[in-house]
């Protein structure tokens, strides 16, 4: 039973999420990253390959971070985790603003600022995750969809500061940006006390009860270790590898697709930026608590079956303003809703104890499709001169993750 004065010292959960969903707009940065390609092409002469390997790296080094930081959590608290990451993020952004070839360009962005990026996605998740077991899909939808905001505001901010400056200055307002909300908001970042419990409920009764699908919370805390031994854990890479290349596919390419497929002006490829960002906030606010109700699994399929339908279908004849805007949406909302729901399944399945450790090693699935999507659409560009192919491996993917799906949801039922 705590007593009075640890009472005093636990903040409401609610002001955790609040921190947690600010804090993690950071690690939404790289969803505008389309807007820096073509000016960074056109000042250092880089090629589309060379320009989507930075952000490709940056993802490989966020993987690292995340691995890192989820062995940390246990060792740490949280809060010094938030604000170190978010000054290695900050400084990043900062110092690439001074890296005039690949190799800087690759240190300072991808490295720096990628396993920055990797320490706070992971350390700010897990925080959230641990104050909501109850509410797992929709708390991880306020925080996820924090990260789709950040493009909302930040995509126009990019877009002004390289019209009005250029590239490089750029880099240094927005790592000086970071640099100020980290050092300020990572303090309100902590987990729950051992003995904390959502409105004083018993343990057995906190978890909510969900749909048919098999998606409850279970008491068990499986360690990596454990977790790394289990069917589930390897369909749950495959799918959340194979499901999210479509979305970062265009988030890596919004602006540039834009342009060559629909004509769009390099103001209103920055404007692509920001409605992929909208989409994807709806969709993770939405599809998150859906999977409250209607079930993780269910809400994958849906999700997925969606954006299959555009990769087919609207995205290759999306030649003009309008129906290029509603693809890129919907796109986005399906790839955001992906984006919350795994890593609640991760918490139903495995325990919220090791969440950190444990989901980083699901999210490596989520960084070997960021060197997929991204460099499908480089590659089908500089060899067919077009981006529809990619769409069209896009959409082969999205079938193929919906099998996984249901393979998923199988392994998960053998847990038991």
């Amino acid at each position: 039973m705590p007593n009075a004065a640890s009472a005093l010292r636990t903040p409401s959960r609610t002001i955790v999420l609040a921190a947690g969903a600010f804090t993690a707009m950071g690690t939404g940065a790289i969803y505008m990253w389309s807007i820096f390609n073509k000016p960074l092409m056109a000042q250092f002469g880089y090629s589309a390959s060379e320009v989507s390997l930075v952000y490709s790296l940056f993802m490989f080094m966020s993987l690292v971070g995340s691995i890192i930081a989820g062995w940390l959590q246990n060792r740490m608290a949280s809060r010094w985790i938030v604000l170190g990451s978010g000054i290695l993020f900050g400084l990043g952004w900062f110092l690439t603003g001074f890296a005039d070839n690949l190799a800087m360009l690759y240190l300072c962005f991808s490295g720096m600022a990628g396993l920055g990026n990797g320490f706070l996605y992971n350390t700010i998740v897990a925080v959230v995750i641990k104050w909501f077991p109850d509410r797992r899909g929709f708390a991880n939808g306020i925080c996820i969809g924090a990260i789709g905001m950040s493009s909302i505001i930040f995509a126009p901010l990019g877009n002004f500061l390289i019209e009005s400056f250029d590239v490089q200055m750029a880099f240094h307002i927005v790592g000086v940006i970071w640099l100020v909300i980290y050092l300020v908001f990572s303090n309100l970042l902590q987990t729950p006390p051992p003995d904390w419990t959502p409105g004083g409920k018993a343990a057995g009764a906190q978890e909510t009860a969900e749909a048919s699908d098999s998606t409850t919370s279970r008491q068990v805390n499986y360690t990596a270790g454990q977790m790394v031994r289990t069917p589930l854990f390897y369909c749950l890479f495959l799918m959340y590898m194979t499901a999210v290349t479509s979305g970062l596919m265009i988030t890596g390419h919004a602006s540039n697709i834009g342009q060559e497929l629909a004509g769009l002006t390099a103001s209103e490829g920055a404007i692509m930026v920001a409605v992929l960002a909208v989409g994807s906030t709806v969709g993770r606010f939405g599809f998150g608590s859906a999977s409250d109700y209607i079930g993780r699994f269910n809400t994958l399929v849906i999700a997925l079956g969606l954006n299959a339908l555009v990769m087919f279908l609207i995205m290759p004849q999306a030649t003009s303003f309008i129906p290029f805007l509603a693809s890129v949406c919907v796109v986005g909302a399906c790839f955001g809703g992906i984006l919350t729901v795994v890593p609640a399944i991760v918490g139903d399945a495995f325990g919220s104890a090791n969440f950190g450790q444990n989901y980083s090693f699901v999210y490596a699935g989520y960084t070997t499709a960021s060197f997929i999507g991204p460099l499908a659409a480089a590659t089908a560009i500089e060899t067919a001169g077009s981006y529809l192919p990619a769409f069209a491996a896009a959409g082969i993917l999205s079938l193929a993750s919906i099998a996984l799906v249901f393979a998923c949801k199988h392994f998960y039922k053998k847990l038991g």
